[in-house]
């Protein structure tokens, strides 16, 4: 055994050295912004690499003015005479001296909010345009709250979509699923159109997690399957006593005072006491041993557990996989 760990040790040191001795990078230009833009060893270059992942994903030695270089986001940087998608140089025709990048991925300038054309651009030698402009954005407003919204004095934009219905003023993100305005409470998800909450009280509303919001009467959450298929609809179940509201590491769990839920629906004969989460879908109670919120018939609940060596689920008489007993 313990020749073995040599062995590795040994092993794992002659890989990093090659890797070191390869490496072409020096130190990030920026680290805070971004993971991709380094010097070069002697420090009189600069080098694009994704994630710096030269070794995967390649390496791009650039051509700038290494005076004033510098990083705006992960993938946006500049010099006195161009702005950079990645490696490449920008070709819209752009205000430089006020080009910038907020939360590192919505590049604009004095004069305009742009979105990028192809996330491929700087591999291509084609004439299309890096950029193009978002229409009817107010660049001297424009806030970019977060990865899905934005807004300007006009406008709330969801992944760059105008969301005219929106109020502006009182627009805000609750979580990474639901937002609201003076007008209601909405469930959102990337590329969709908001779905408003009827029943929410907008004056109540409390987030949860980032998948759970509440408000004095009901919890409510997306469910996108359920046993009989594609569901995609936002759920309330009402509640009595908001201490009594729990999660678990699977975020289709939730408990709400004397019952448990997966995906919407109570988990039957649950013994909440003793209720606990075992892995992938298991979980169990004094009683019984649940998968995906159903009865494992016949299991020992008691001695049900997970092997985090073989990767398996058993009790005193079975293994088990995907909820079933595995047959020898």
């Amino acid at each position: 055994m313990i020749i073995a760990v040599v062995f590795v040790t040994i092993g794992a040191l002659c890989i990093y050295g090659v890797y070191r001795f390869f490496n072409p990078f020096g130190n990030e230009v920026n680290k805070e912004l971004s993971d991709s833009y380094y010097y070069t060893r002697d420090n009189k270059g600069i080098i694009y690499s994704p994630m710096g992942n030269w070794f995967e994903l390649g390496k791009d030695e650039m051509q700038v003015d290494m005076s004033s270089f510098q990083v705006l986001g992960r993938d946006y940087a500049k010099d006195k005479n161009h702005a950079y998608f990645k490696s490449r140089a920008i070709n819209n025709d752009i205000d430089l001296a006020s080009f910038r990048v907020q939360l590192g991925y919505t590049p604009m300038d004095k004069n305009h909010v742009y979105i990028l054309n192809d996330n491929y651009y700087h591999i291509g030698q084609e004439d299309k345009k890096a950029l193009k402009i978002l229409e009817g954005a107010d660049a001297n407003t424009f806030t970019q709250i977060s990865f899905d919204f934005a807004k300007d004095k006009n406008f709330v934009y969801q992944n760059y979509i105008k969301r005219d219905s929106l109020d502006v003023a009182s627009f805000q993100e609750i979580n990474s699923r639901f937002c609201k305005d003076n007008n209601g409470v909405y469930y959102y998800s990337y590329g969709d159109p908001l779905r408003k909450i009827e029943e929410a009280n907008i004056n109540e509303i409390v987030s949860l997690t980032n998948y759970y919001i509440r408000d004095n009467r009901n919890v409510y959450f997306y469910v996108g399957y359920k046993d009989t298929g594609r569901f995609d609809q936002v759920v309330s179940i009402p509640f009595k006593d908001p201490e009594s509201i729990a999660f678990f590491e699977d975020v289709e769990l939730i408990k709400i005072d004397a019952n448990v839920y997966y995906r919407g629906e109570v988990i039957d004969n649950a013994d909440v006491a003793t209720f606990e989460e075992v892995k992938h879908g298991y979980t169990k109670d004094k009683n019984y041993v649940f998968f995906l919120g159903k009865i494992m018939e016949g299991a020992d609940a008691k001695t049900f557990k997970y092997n985090s060596r073989t990767y398996t689920f058993s009790d005193k008489n079975h293994t088990y996989e995907m909820g079933k007993i595995l047959k020898k």
